[in-house]
């Protein structure tokens, strides 16, 4: 994966490139006064993050996708995925808080962060794919495969700016691997956003399941609105 450079964009550019503003006291709720707080304070709170590894059933998803995008020749399965995920963060807000400089701001169009396996001796390289909010799943579908190909042809390193690592969408995939459960070792910077993780799709009494970790800090996010929210990605998947 490429590394971390020290930031190049200020705070101003990065609100102004991502759509962000501050959240102020009127734009939250009285639990998120306390709770964006109390669990950012390391003498309270050891570790902010939760995990949970779930398992989705994409019977009706697979149908929809390959009913839509077969004739798609840069179609992808994974990037249906991404793409919904974002979609769906639309009107799940607390998705979109990131904290940067101790600071907390609402992002309209993040960016997507996702690691990819290119094999040899490089393992792992990684994609950034800008204004995924505004594209349709066909463009997306595009984007996504022309980044896969840059890196899997050897395009040279480059680092990624550090507040844009600390708040970009972060979606794997290992579609290699059938996981029940899937620890990831965590940032040192408590940015608030979300981990997600695919595994390998697989069938159980008829049903094609797909593992689905989600990592998330329990500051602006938890398992109440998280269900919520996967609540509308799947029924996202299905449409």
């Amino acid at each position: 994966m490429r590394g971390i450079k020290i930031s190049a964009m200020t705070t101003s550019e990065i609100l102004e490139k991502y759509e962000g503003k501050a959240l102020t006291e009127n734009d939250i709720s009285s639990y998120e006064k306390w709770s964006l707080n109390f669990f950012h304070e390391p003498q309270i709170v050891r570790e902010p993050y939760l995990q949970m590894t779930l398992q989705l059933d994409v019977t009706e998803a697979l149908k929809v996708y390959k009913q839509k995008y077969a004739g798609h020749k840069e179609a992808s399965f994974t990037a249906y995925l991404m793409w919904h995920l974002v979609q769906t963060q639309k009107a799940h807000p607390y998705f979109r808080y990131r904290k940067i400089e101790d600071k907390w701001y609402i992002f309209e169009n993040l960016p997507v962060f996702a690691p990819i396996a290119v094999g040899g001796d490089k393992r792992f390289s990684d994609i950034v794919l800008e204004n995924p909010l505004y594209l349709s799943c066909e463009d997306f579908f595009k984007a996504y495969r022309e980044q896969i190909y840059l890196k899997k042809e050897g395009q040279d390193f480059s680092p990624i700016d550090e507040k844009v690592w600390q708040i970009a969408h972060f979606v794997g995939n290992l579609p290699n691997l059938q996981f029940t459960g899937f620890t990831l070792h965590m940032s040192a910077i408590n940015s608030g956003r979300p981990y997600f993780y695919f595994g390998k799709r697989y069938v159980q009494e008829g049903k094609t399941q797909i593992p689905l970790l989600v990592s998330f800090d329990h500051a602006n996010l938890d398992p109440f609105v998280l269900s919520a929210f996967i609540a509308d990605f799947e029924q996202s998947i299905k449409s």
